[in-house]
């Protein structure tokens, strides 16, 4: 791991060069040009400006900065009743719930 600190990341501004980021990653700048060049090059975003290419230091931070206890999701509870498309409730085999009654569906004015 490098010796960079989130805040020293971000202080870089929008973008950095390869040669700053492949330091933050502790890659050698070589290997990230040629797998840039090959078009490898997948741990962040490339912006090529003319001749200049550049990283998006908010891909640096993602990538190393990365929260890794993330809380399991839940799912939301279904919300039929609250679409003005839907009266009733409808089935929906993505969230699982079933229906209680038989749900219309009405086209939108102005659709």
């Amino acid at each position: 791991m490098s010796a960079w600190t989130r805040e020293a990341v971000e202080a870089l501004g929008p973008t950095t060069n390869v040669k700053t980021a492949a330091s933050i990653v502790d890659i050698d700048p070589e290997t990230v040009y040629a797998a840039i060049r090959r078009e490898q090059w997948d741990l962040t975003r490339v912006l090529r400006i003319g001749r200049r290419i550049l990283i998006p230091t908010l891909d640096l931070i993602t990538l190393l900065y990365a929260p890794t206890d993330l809380a399991p999701t839940v799912p939301a509870q279904c919300q039929h009743d609250a679409s003005r498309q839907v009266t009733g409730q409808q089935s929906q085999s993505q969230c699982g719930c079933t229906p209680t009654a038989t749900g219309v569906v009405h086209q939108l004015r102005g659709a």
